[in-house]
Parts: C-alpha cells; structure tokens; sequence
C-alpha cells in the first residue's frame, strides 16, 4: 500500500462517528443520490455552511471532515506547572481530599477554579483517588418531615478528629430531618449525658424547644438493664419528658441516615479543615465549629416542605434544673450526706431548722458549674466534709482471683478452678452408688 493511500486509511480508521457520518452524507451528495437541500437537513447545516463543506470536500477528500485540532492539545488545558503544584499540594496539605471539597479548598485558598471531574480525573490517573462505587439502597427512603424543628436526629461519633495532634474526641450532632440543617454541634469526651445535655441547650439557645428526638439505643436515652422495665428512666429521658419533648429511639443506623451521613461528611470534610487551620484541641475545635457548620449549611441544607417553624418557646422552663443530671440522697442525723466516696456536710440555717435524719435532699450535677444541692425548692449550702476511709477487704488465697477480675476495668467473669484442681478431684474421685 503506497504512502498516501495508508495515510487517507489511517485518517479513516481515527475518525469520530459523526465525522464517518457526514462524511457519507457529502459522497451520497457528490453521486447525485442526495440532493443538497436533503443533505443540509440531515446535517442540520444551512446552504451556504453546506457549500463551502462540499467545495472543501472536492479539494481535500478526508481532511475536509476531520477536526483541524486532532492531535493538538485543547485550547482550555492547564499550564503543565499549575497541574504539578495542584498535584503536589494533594500529596502534602491537601492529602486525603476528595475531588469536591478538593475543588472548594482551591478557590477559595489558592484562587484556583477547576471542576471537581477534571480534579477527580487527574487524582485517579495518579493514585491519590480511588472512585467508590455507587451502592445499591436496599432500604425505602422514609419521607422527611414538613416543618424545620419537627424531628431533631442526634447522634456522636468518636474519631480521630484531630488526626494525632489532640485528644480522640466524641463529635455529638443535632440535624433537623426537615432541612438537613445542623443546629448544633461539639466536641466532648465521650457520649455522655453531659455532653448532649450542653448540645441540647445550645439548641434550644438558639432555636427553641423542637418536637421531638430521634437517637439511637444507647443506654443514655433508653434504660438497658438485664430487665426490661418501662418504669426506669434514664436522665435523658426525664429531662426530655420535662421539657415536653418526645424521645424516640431508632431500630437501626439506616433508620437515622441523614445524621449518619452528616457524621460520615463532617469526618471527611471538618477532618481536613481542621488540618489546613492546624487546630489540635477540644476547645479550638469548638470555636472553629460555629464557622465550619454555618458554611456547612449553606451549601447542603435545603428548604422544608412546609415554611412553619416547629420550634416552641422555652419561657417558663428552667433550663439549669431539667438538662443536668439529678439524683436523691439521704440525710444523716449529723445534717450529711455521701456521693460515692466523698462525704458533705450541709451548713446552712434552713438545713439545720428543717432538715432531720432520713430527710431527703436533691442533687443536680451540673454539666458547666458545680453541683448543688436543693430540698422543696430551697438551694442548700454543702460543703466538703473528705473522703470515707473503707476498711482493707479480708480475702483468702481461693477468692483472690475473683475479687481482683471483678475490679479491673473490664471485669471478667469470676475465677473458674481448674478441671485438676482438688476442690474438683474430691468429686470425680466419690464414688457412685
């Protein structure tokens, strides 16, 4: 095959196929099978674009329908420099980050605009980016709620929020199911009933008193004792109850999506941006909270079905007395009283007028001031009286085991001797009747 003809061969083979097809539409016009007019309405050109087509078609054959640009980088291609400083901004600060928030970071840092499918293109082509699969959703979608305020999910989840330069911290979260709003948000300990009582304050703060609270089973919402008993409340339940709020407890994570999605996003996104302000404490962590989440908001929430708010006013409720921790405790002929180890003595004149032995007193621990102490609406004074001395415990050789196992911070079960041992000799050796 000569020169020219491999070479008409191999444009034919590289081209398009709207390119193979107007091709067939100008030799069909060249043969006299097709008129122009017929030609220019399957093209979806006008005559005069049709003409100049044909007159190029008889001078140059093939090259009049492939693109003049094949072969030729396209004209909206990054410089080679900006493309290697993106990349390495991904391997160093920017590690880890997804092709969206990637797209987001470099406009409003570095003054960069590029979509975020050209950024997920070049992280997979170089390995810093792995596409995830769409799953298939194997459980029906629930209807959200009409009103902003109607259902509150909650929920926390423990991370390594500060990727080593702080403490592993509990994120607790409030999302309203109407809106995909988060209304409030901090960085605690652990999942306690502390942590969400401040969380819920800071919500009704700022919002109100909502409707209703939808949480998993933990046993901070719900009593998970040996048996089941519907009279046994937890603190949360009592403090919701008395705030008027419904407390219902999901069977399953899926059944709470739209906080467990938050939960899967915040560990993406408030991970790295914590990062970029090199923020490695629970208090920092807090203040750059209220930023991140108003930013948050405006780009994922969306507008209720219905514009009534839900919310109610807290007037009237006192909001240090129901969301803290309450507990009775009985009082001594010596005017005291004891919390686990640690002994108080109550000093004030009311107490030593009304109060006798076997009166009781209520305790309300705080979650951000000290406890108090209150009898029939009166605020007691307490003060500290030590710690109770408790005798050495008299244990023999054959219980040692089992007293230390039940005292580790993960008891284990009691002490099992041994199949040898004599206590069990003694059986195997009697002998049968």
């Amino acid at each position: 095959m000569s020169g020219p003809a491999k070479g008409r061969l191999m444009e034919l083979l590289t081209m398009s196929p709207t390119e193979v097809a107007r091709l067939l539409v100008l030799q069909e016009v060249r043969d006299r099978v097709k008129t122009p007019a017929q030609a220019s309405i399957d093209l979806g050109l006008g005559g005069r674009q049709l003409r100049r087509l044909l007159r190029r078609f008889e001078s140059e054959g093939l090259g009049a329908v492939v693109s003049k640009r094949r072969g030729r980088p396209p004209n909206n291609r990054l410089p080679d420099a900006l493309r290697s400083t993106i990349l390495d901004r991904c391997r160093g600060e920017y590690r880890g980050f997804g092709p969206t928030f990637l797209a987001e970071v470099l406009r409003e840092r570095d003054g960069v605009t590029v979509s975020r499918e050209w950024l997920r293109a070049l992280l997979v082509e170089n390995g810093l980016w792995k596409s995830k699969g769409r799953k298939r959703n194997t459980h029906p979608l629930r209807t959200r709620r009409p009103c902003f305020g109607e259902l509150i999910q909650m929920d926390g989840s423990p991370h390594d929020w500060f990727e080593g330069r702080g403490p592993r911290s509990t994120l607790l979260l409030a999302i309203d199911d109407a809106t995909s709003f988060v209304t409030a948000g901090r960085f605690e300990e652990s999942e306690t009933s502390d942590g969400y009582f401040r969380l819920i304050t800071n919500h009704i703060k700022t919002f109100g008193r909502f409707c209703a609270a939808y949480t998993d089973k933990h046993s901070i919402f719900r009593y998970s004792g040996p048996e089941s008993n519907p009279e046994i409340a937890t603190q949360m339940q009592r403090a919701l109850d008395e705030l008027q709020i419904q407390l219902i407890c999901a069977n399953s994570p899926q059944a709470k999506g739209r906080i467990e999605r938050a939960n899967r996003t915040f560990q993406d996104r408030l991970v790295h941006a914590m990062r970029l302000e090199g923020i490695a404490s629970r208090e920092a962590g807090n203040t750059f909270l209220t930023a991140f989440i108003a930013d948050h908001n405006s780009r994922f929430a969306i507008e209720p079905a219905e514009p009534q708010d839900a919310h109610r006013s807290s007037d009237g409720f006192d909001l240090q007395r129901i969301l803290c921790r309450r507990e009775e405790r009985t009082v001594t002929k010596n005017l005291m009283f004891q919390i686990d180890d640690a002994c108080f003595t109550l000093t004030d004149p009311y107490s030593r007028r009304n109060l006798t032995t076997g009166s009781r007193v209520e305790l309300q621990m705080h979650p951000d001031r000290p406890m108090t102490v209150h009898h029939d609406g009166t605020q007691l004074v307490a003060e500290a009286a030590g710690r109770l001395v408790r005798n050495a415990p008299i244990v023999g050789s054959k219980d040692l085991n089992a007293y230390l196992d039940r005292r580790l911070p993960n008891p284990k079960k009691a002490h099992t001797p041994a199949v040898n041992h004599p206590w069990r000799r003694s059986r195997l050796s009697a002998p049968t009747a």
